[in-house]
């Protein structure tokens, strides 16, 4: 066996191992290339890394990347809603929920108060339905988070910045376009540990 026909095969290997990752990665990447350079000539050679067929990946429900993004997506929406930022939640949530949430929102400003929100872990995070098309998923999160309601000068009004709420809430997600997906539901129940 010579070197030539070693490195060959080496490189073989690393692009079916490659091929294997991005099917398993489940993700719409442009093909991706590779460039070797033979150690005889010196030539450069470059090869393209075959993605899976999009129309296959598309059927397929990844729920581990949509646990992932539900995460993401509560961590950024309850610090949008403590900070107020309107814009950012009219952007993810549907009417009727961003009606509720605007209206505590506004409440809170006009009385001049402010809302500290720390997320401190996810305890655990669980789909408990979801439709036949995955196109509405409702997932239960539980969090350890502290929550206070500061008054104008600062001072603590509601809460306890030394005791972490443990935080069980259900959200529905609802696909509205490819990949694009708005809350439509929330609940939320606070346990104090």
């Amino acid at each position: 066996m010579t070197l030539e026909t070693l490195a060959l095969g080496l490189v073989a290997v690393y692009l079916m191992w490659r091929l294997y990752k991005a099917i398993l990665k489940d993700t719409q990447k442009q093909p991706e290339k590779i460039r070797l350079i033979s150690k005889e000539t010196g030539e450069i050679v470059e090869m393209q890394i075959i993605q899976p067929d999009n129309a296959k990946k598309n059927t397929e429900w990844n729920k581990a990347a949509f646990i992932d993004s539900a995460k993401r997506a509560f961590q950024q929406t309850l610090h949008s809603f403590a900070v107020g930022n309107l814009k950012d939640l009219k952007n993810v949530l549907s009417p009727t929920v961003y009606k509720l949430f605007e209206e505590d929102i506004l409440n809170r400003q006009n009385s001049k108060n402010k809302m500290d929100f720390s997320l401190i872990c996810f305890d655990s995070v669980d789909i408990i339905s979801k439709s036949p098309k995955n196109d509405t998923v409702t997932v239960q999160f539980i969090t350890e988070q502290i929550n206070l309601l500061k008054n104008e000068q600062g001072e603590v009004i509601e809460g306890d910045p030394m005791n972490i709420a443990i935080m069980q809430d259900t959200w529905v997600f609802q696909k509205m376009a490819k990949d694009n997906w708005i809350i439509t539901a929330t609940h939320s129940q606070a346990h104090h540990a």
